[in-house]
């Protein structure tokens, strides 16, 4: 609901497939009838962001969310042999035409903008404008697991390193008041393991590259099972770092210091964190359990909320 005239804004952060729990929220707020009058995002929150902005429902999106299974997964995330990156982008891009089409992001049916990182001048870089998938693809581009996408002269990679959760933007877009979503990773030891016995993507992508490696006895040795208990601590039982999470948990460093410079020139906000820290950026075969904390989190600050959009 709105207040008057006021424009409800909503900033919708990174976070990789944690970031789906801010279809919970769109679920939620849309059950309560909070109408949103701008919509500003960073990494997988341009995503979905974008598709909400352009009429994507968030029941939609959660069942494309829900159906997706490891096939789809290892039919778009293509391992690269270029030296820039692990993963190629061609296509994810590919089918994210298929899903959005051709949209400008001037012609969506509700304001947005996105946020990305210039890798050549180290700034942040806003799109208002211009092909939405060329938008979401260079704001959602996470350094070194995808290489930079090239547009207008200028190499982006993703939104977070810049501006995790774009309260600003939404506030530049129109907004009185924003309604941001916190998804980043938690940076704490503790919190950083799967369900036990829970093999994820980056195990399953392990397993695969040794099983088409099966002719080397020293790599086809190890299965994917075994991924596991190497990455158990002997001592403590405890799953060590593999080389994701190294790379996230350095970049959940550099995010929790923008996020709190950030706070101290954002107007008025309410910040929604669900908490799914422990969970990977790839972790998006978990896509039910992380949609579900969004909403429930929503809904457990439901009176705060409401009273904050002048429900």
């Amino acid at each position: 609901m709105e207040d008057g005239k006021k424009i409800t804004g909503l900033a919708l952060g990174s976070g990789g497939a944690r970031g789906l729990c801010e279809i919970g929220v769109l679920l939620w707020l849309k059950e309560h009838d909070v109408k949103i009058g701008c919509v500003a995002g960073s990494s997988i929150g341009s995503l979905i962001g974008g598709a909400y902005a352009a009429g994507f429902t968030p029941e939609y999106m959660k069942e494309i969310a829900m159906r997706v299974g490891w096939k789809d997964y290892f039919r778009v995330m293509k391992l690269s042999f270029k030296g820039r990156s692990v993963l190629r982008w061609e296509k994810i891009e590919q089918k994210l035409r298929i899903d959005l089409g051709g949209k400008m992001i001037e012609e969506l049916k509700i304001p947005f903008a996105c946020v990305a990182s210039d890798i050549d001048s180290g700034s942040e870089f806003i799109f208002r404008e211009g092909d939405l998938v060329e938008a979401i693809s260079a704001s959602a581009c996470m350094p070194g697991i995808f290489p930079p996408v090239k547009a207008m002269g200028r190499h982006f990679v993703d939104g977070e390193l810049t501006n995790p959760v774009p309260i600003d933007l939404a506030m530049e877009l129109g907004a009185d008041r924003v309604i941001g979503v916190n998804a980043c990773r938690s940076i704490f030891l503790e919190r950083i393991s799967h369900k036990a016995g829970h093999i994820g993507l980056i195990e399953r992508v392990d397993g695969w590259v040794r099983g088409s490696m099966d002719k080397n006895t020293l790599i086809a040795s190890i299965s994917p099972h075994k991924w596991l208990d190497i990455q158990k601590n002997e001592k403590t039982g405890e799953r060590r770092r593999n080389i994701m999470d190294v790379f996230t948990d350095s970049i959940a460093i550099t995010t929790s210091r923008v996020l709190a410079l950030n706070e101290m020139k954002w107007g008025p906000h309410f910040m929604i964190s669900p908490g799914v820290g422990a969970f990977q950026d790839l972790d998006f075969d978990r896509a039910g359990e992380i949609i579900d904390i969004g909403y429930n989190e929503t809904e457990r600050v439901k009176d705060e909320l409401l009273h904050f959009v002048g429900a």
